[in-house]
């Protein structure tokens, strides 16, 4: 089985303690994320993720690691123009926001990158961010969330369509620019969102970025991510309870009325690397002991040691692959590509190259079939 492989990048790391110790600059600095970017898809990694959330207990350390985060959507942009192949990912909340915005944001990103584009649809984040921006909480009801955030997707998607891919006709000699006939109002009126349409901007080049969305332990929720998303990141503590909710999200994923594949399953994992056991226990213990992380899966020991849990994760079915959460940034980054994905490659467990031009070649993921097919196909 050939493993996927993201790399999610946050200030100094995913380990609380890790602008303790961390080379890079002490405040936000795009060269370094640049950088970071172009060694991950050294590495050939199918996507760089920006935005997930850094966990931990010690919140006054929660809050000065977070507030120094640029934003991921202009971030994103930065990476375009520095990369050339891997997938780029970003972070943008359903809750304060409006689904056109997301719509005309990622679609322009997507022609930008030439289709390498995701959308972690952030969810569940109003107590944090309501105090910040002045706006008040959405629904504490679990069902309720899901029901506005779905319409809200649903919303996005459905702007993505309004161009076919055909609809620029760009005829010079009968002077037609656009058909009018491959252009269509959404009209969508619903519980939480009247949106009429179309987008004002032409089709994704992958038809739609990828739609990125986290597990949860609530079950409606759990449900409705996988009967949504394209790509599902979870965290679980063992293969075991991982493989148990690969089979549950993979369930809820195929009760979807148009469900052409299963999404995804990425397993969050933060990892703390070195050349050898010892040295990695001394860098784990040394983070911890400055600050202790929040519970969660973790992995600390050689690249070697993290290729075999992989493939013991692999051989329980437990992920398509892993998002992997670097303690300290850029040192397990470059220990991740310059010494585990050698040892995958070299096993046959990961790609030597990339063979597609999108992200969702890279995930083996199709293009989806525009919503208004249908009637583009009664026509001819």
């Amino acid at each position: 089985m050939e493993l996927h492989l993201t790399v999610s990048l946050a200030g100094s790391g995913y380990h609380p303690a890790a602008w303790h110790t961390s080379p890079l600059p002490p405040g936000p600095n795009a060269a370094a994320l640049q950088a970071m970017a172009r060694t991950a898809e050294r590495g050939r990694l199918d996507a760089v993720l920006l935005g997930l959330p850094i966990d931990c207990t010690a919140t006054h350390d929660l809050a000065r690691v977070n507030t120094m985060q640029l934003d991921p959507l202009p971030l994103l942009g930065s990476m375009i123009g520095v990369t050339r192949q891997i997938g780029l990912g970003a972070a943008w909340t359903v809750d304060y926001t409006k689904p056109y915005h997301v719509a005309r944001v990622f679609a322009t990103l997507d022609h930008l990158s030439y289709g390498r584009t995701a959308w972690l649809a952030q969810m569940f984040d109003t107590a944090a961010l309501a105090l910040r921006i002045g706006r008040p909480a959405g629904p504490d009801d679990p069902a309720a969330y899901c029901v506005r955030a779905g319409e809200f997707i649903a919303v996005v998607r459905q702007l993505w369509d309004s161009w076919e891919d055909a609809a620029f006709a760009v005829d010079k000699p009968s002077g037609m620019f656009v058909d009018p006939e491959r252009v269509h109002p959404i009209n969508h009126v619903g519980t939480h969102f009247s949106v009429r349409g179309p987008l004002n901007v032409h089709r994704p080049p992958q038809g739609n970025p990828v739609l990125v969305l986290q597990d949860s332990a609530t079950p409606s929720v759990r449900h409705f991510v996988a009967a949504t998303a394209d790509v599902l990141l979870t965290s679980c503590a063992s293969p075991t309870a991982a493989a148990a909710r690969y089979r549950v999200l993979h369930a809820s994923a195929m009760e979807r009325a148009q469900c052409a594949e299963a999404p995804l399953i990425l397993a969050n994992m933060m990892v703390v690397l070195a050349p050898t056991e010892d040295a990695a226990q001394r860098r784990g213990a040394a983070l911890d002991a400055i600050i202790p992380p929040a519970r969660g899966p973790r992995f600390v020991g050689t690249p070697e040691q993290l290729v075999d849990l992989m493939i013991t994760w692999s051989q329980h079915n437990a992920c398509d692959g892993f998002n992997i959460l670097p303690a300290v940034l850029p040192t397990d980054l470059d220990l991740l590509v310059d010494l585990v994905i050698p040892r995958l490659q070299r096993i046959g467990m990961f790609r030597a190259d990339y063979t597609g031009t999108t992200l969702r070649d890279h995930l083996g993921l199709t293009r989806p079939r525009s919503q208004f097919a249908p009637a583009a196909e009664a026509r001819a």
